[in-house]
């Protein structure tokens, strides 16, 4: 699989027409921004039902017999008098709607616990909804309530109708709140990095575009599916973060290719060659975790979470390979223009030092980062975790308030009761002998120690519906004691009575979603590991490593799970809040980490897949590694943390707790296991890290990864080719070189050291180009006369990308691509150094007669 080529493909065209390329991406950004504006209108109620479960089962019941009801308590207080009189209107006028039931506390025969301690008066709506969480119930018993009643009575409308409309409401403001506060960290940061507004404004232009764009995106997805609000904050967070991240890394390479002497058009080029595959890479690993987040959420949420990330993912790699190449070209000579203090020094000193510190004592360098993870993974086994409830609210939060009053007036349970179903499907319910058996139903759920009320049985149609009221609040334990209980006692009279029973409600549903979150959680931590292993083979050709990254990926996982315990958790949490990690941000906390982690292992585990590729010593793959990534590494580590430590700042905890974790995961992964542990690990493995069993490299697709490395290695830039060579016409040579080959068989790839004794340079200090030639028809030729293989013909056509530099050792290595049994298609590349001389596709034909030994193979 030629990655590299529609890499190219893609930036090619947006090299060659910059002004076109930008003005297609500024209308289609334009479009999606536009189309963005209308995602709060589209977004679907967060929801808490997870397919499969008993509370859902028992939703899927109720909407098919009765039709789903969502209940909203309201609370009067103030003097008796004015209550009483304004609570008859009330519910007269609530009563005027035909779709709301409502019980009193002045009505005749009213159970006395719904009369509220203290003094006032309690109604208890119920009226169809097709979300339990959402707005709709709350919105329409609160515009009765605002017209009905006035001072000195004061109400409070209350119910997880009200908290869900009033938590996804939250999220959409304190997003937008967050990136007004990211975007003058992330220009701060920007300046630090790049020293010039220019520089600074190409990836802060592409983050906000990103961010419009990936809204735009969720929109179109929206009004396809349920999204729920969680893909705002996702899709704000993540495109800010990822459109200046990816835009970063080009602009970098960019810029250090324009030291080295390119120009303008050669510069953009190498950077979207090579920094455009890792781009795409990392970008690539986003989606494919999203993707498994989505087929294994439970619930919207987190299925909403990852679509926000994905768009953001797809939007930003889309931009970086298009209008980042062509923003370079048309403005990259004014890039350091009105520079803002001193030019930012590279201290590569300094990462050499480091490298070296890896090289030297490498368990040394690792440990103290494999113990920041394992101190930090420790207060993460025991995360205290729950749905969320009103605590996630800010305190002022007038849900908030108006449950908290609820809750004191006539107990927890109010505001999440469960719903008991009973479908008379034999018609024996309307008999002495069912309305004996529902009597003794009540009465067995009324004894229960966990309930306070139960209100019920009500006949509609076929169904017997009963309100159980609990004593404690809903993420509580009892509660779901309580809800285990009475689901075996509806089965027990299922049995006598041949009805179809269920038992679902809020209460359930919370319940129901902490256990499907504990359930899962292993499970999607062992799918995206599986998915991270596979997708990082397939891009290094190697298994010990990549098993190393999905090791320490989980690392990172437990360990951002630890610093959540440490800020969000406990009685009086550092970060506020309820005090429990929030199970709907903690899953997509998760398939989040992931992906940001291998975003940034990509980053390293490619560059030291290339150091070894083109050296063959893991010595030089490492520092090549930590020298020329960690500063990037580093810099957009900044970066990101800057967008996510806004979002920190968010009152509402999901977004907080999100945040949070985020920054834990960008800090760790970036130092301590990119620049450390990852690096540590390889010199330890040695040559191992790289092996791949041979029956795998076979069937494993190749994508390309190297590119031009010449700025990477620190090379001069390319030079034009000797006058002697002509387009398409093999080079004059005079006097070619002595060519001395020694090869071996390292796994599926033919490794070797051709040594050239005689000049490398002609005229005007060019690098003949025969000897690209010479050396690449050697290594063709070896390579063929490997033993066990049949003789071939060849035709070889050697693409000159950069001189030899004289009196050097050249580094080979050749490999199959594809092997039809006819047509073997072999590819070779020669080094120096770092620097890649040359590469070579041929294809060789075989020819039907006795093996035989071409060339000579040391």
């Amino acid at each position: 699989m030629n990655e590299g080529g529609a890499i190219r493909r893609v930036t090619g065209w947006a090299l060659r027409r910059p002004r076109l390329t930008l003005a297609v991406w500024l209308l289609v950004t334009v479009a999606l921004a536009v189309n963005g504006t209308r995602l709060e209108g589209h977004i679907a109620p967060t929801s808490i039902e997870v397919p499969g479960t008993a509370s859902q089962r028992a939703q899927d019941l109720a909407d098919r017999e009765i039709g789903s009801r969502g209940q909203a308590p309201i609370l009067l207080q103030g003097p008796q008098g004015a209550v009483e009189a304004q609570a008859r209107g009330l519910a007269a006028a609530l009563r005027g709607d035909r779709r709301n039931t409502v019980l009193t506390s002045l009505d005749p025969g009213a159970p006395p616990q719904l009369r509220p301690a203290g003094g006032g008066a309690v109604l208890l709506v119920e009226r169809p909804t097709d979300e339990s969480f959402g707005p709709e119930v709350g919105d329409a018993v609160r515009r009765v309530v605002r017209a009905e009643v006035h001072p000195p009575v004061r109400a409070s409308v209350s119910g997880f109708s009200v908290i869900g409309g009033a938590i996804s409401e939250r999220s959409v403001s304190d997003a937008h709140s967050a990136e007004i506060i990211a975007v003058p960290i992330l220009l701060v940061v920007l300046l630090l990095v790049f020293r010039s507004p220019l520089a600074a404004g190409i990836p802060a232009l592409l983050g906000g575009a990103t961010v419009a764009s990936a809204l735009g995106v969720a929109d179109i997805v929206a009004q396809l599916r349920d999204v729920t609000d969680v893909a705002t904050p996702l899709a704000s967070m993540m495109g800010l973060a990822l459109g200046v991240d990816y835009s970063l890394l080009m602009v970098s390479r960019f810029r250090e290719a324009r030291r080295r002497g390119r120009d303008v058009d050669a510069a953009a080029a190498l950077a979207a060659r090579t920094s455009g595959r890792t781009v795409v890479i990392a970008g690539a690993t986003i989606l494919a975790t999203m993707a498994v987040a989505v087929v294994l959420a439970p619930g919207t949420f987190l299925q909403s979470a990852a679509i926000g990330a994905a768009a953001a993912a797809l939007v930003a790699m889309a931009a970086a390979l298009t209008a980042v190449p062509a923003t370079l070209v048309l403005i990259g000579r004014h890039l350091d223009r009105w520079r803002i203090g001193p030019a930012a020094r590279s201290d590569e000193a300094g990462w050499g030092r480091l490298a070296g510190l890896v090289l030297r004592r490498p368990a040394l360098a690792a440990l103290p980062a494999i113990a920041v993870l394992g101190a930090l993974a420790v207060p993460g086994v025991g995360l205290d975790v729950g749905p969320p409830d009103v605590r996630v609210l800010p305190a002022g939060a007038p849900a908030r308030t108006a449950t908290e009053r609820v809750v004191r007036a006539l107990g927890q349970g109010w505001t999440a009761p469960l719903q008991a179903y009973a479908v008379d499907r034999s018609g024996r319910l309307r008999t002495p002998a069912g309305q004996t058996a529902l009597s003794r139903l009540r009465a067995a759920l009324i004894a229960d120690r966990d309930a306070a009320l139960v209100l019920g049985p009500r006949i509609v149609r076929r169904t017997a519906v009963l309100t159980v009221v609990p004593r404690s609040g809903p993420n509580d334990p009892a509660t779901a004691r309580l809800y285990d209980r009475t689901r075996a006692r509806m089965r027990t009279f299922a049995a006598a009575t041949g009805s179809r029973t269920a038992v679902g409600g809020v209460a359930a549903q919370l319940t129901d979603y902490r256990r499907a979150f504990q359930a899962r959680l292993p499970v999607l931590v062992l799918a995206l590991s599986a998915v991270a292993l596979i997708a990082l083979v397939l891009v290094l050709r190697a298994l010990l490593l990549p098993l190393i990254a999905v090791l320490l990926n989980a690392a990172v996982v437990a360990a951002s799970f630890g610093v959540l315990a440490l800020l969000s958790t406990g009685k009086s949490p550092l970060l506020g809040g309820a005090g429990f990690a929030d199970a709907l941000s903690l899953l997509a906390l998760v398939a989040l980490v992931f992906g940001l982690s291998l975003d940034y292992q990509v980053f390293i585990l490619t560059r030291l897949r290339e150091g070894w590729d083109s050296s063959g010593r893991v010595d030089v793959a490492v520092r090549s590694a930590i020298v020329r990534t960690g500063p990037v590494v580093m810099g957009a580590a900044a970066i990101m943390s800057g967008v996510f430590l806004a979002f920190m700042t968010a009152p509402l905890q999901t977004i907080r707790q999100t945040g949070t974790g985020l920054v834990a995961t960008v800090l760790l992964a970036a130092s301590a296991v990119c620049l450390l542990a990852i690096p540590a690990a390889l010199r330890i493995a040695g040559p191992a890290a790289f092996w791949l069993p041979d029956w795998l490299d076979r069937i494993l697709p190749r994508i390309d990864l190297e590119g031009d490395q010449d700025d990477a290695a620190g090379a001069p830039a390319a030079r034009p080719a000797h006058p002697s060579a002509t387009p398409g016409r093999p080079p004059v040579m005079t006097s070619p070189p002595e060519l001395a080959l020694g090869l071996h068989l390292d796994g599926q790839v033919l490794r070797g050291a051709l040594t050239i004794e005689g000049p490398l340079v002609g005229d005007g200090g060019v690098a003949r180009t025969a000897v690209l030639a010479c050396a690449t028809d050697e290594l063709i030729g070896a390579f063929a006369a490997l033993p066990g293989t049949r003789a071939f013909t060849r035709t070889v056509i050697t693409h000159h990308t950069a001189p030899a530099r004289a009196e050097r050792t050249l580094q080979l290595a050749a490999w199959c691509e594809s092997d039809d049994g006819v047509r073997l298609s072999v590819r070779a590349t020669v080094h120096d150094g770092a620097l890649p001389v040359a590469e070579t596709h041929a294809t060789l034909f075989r020819v039907a007669v006795p093996a035989s030994r071409i060339g000579a193979a040391g």
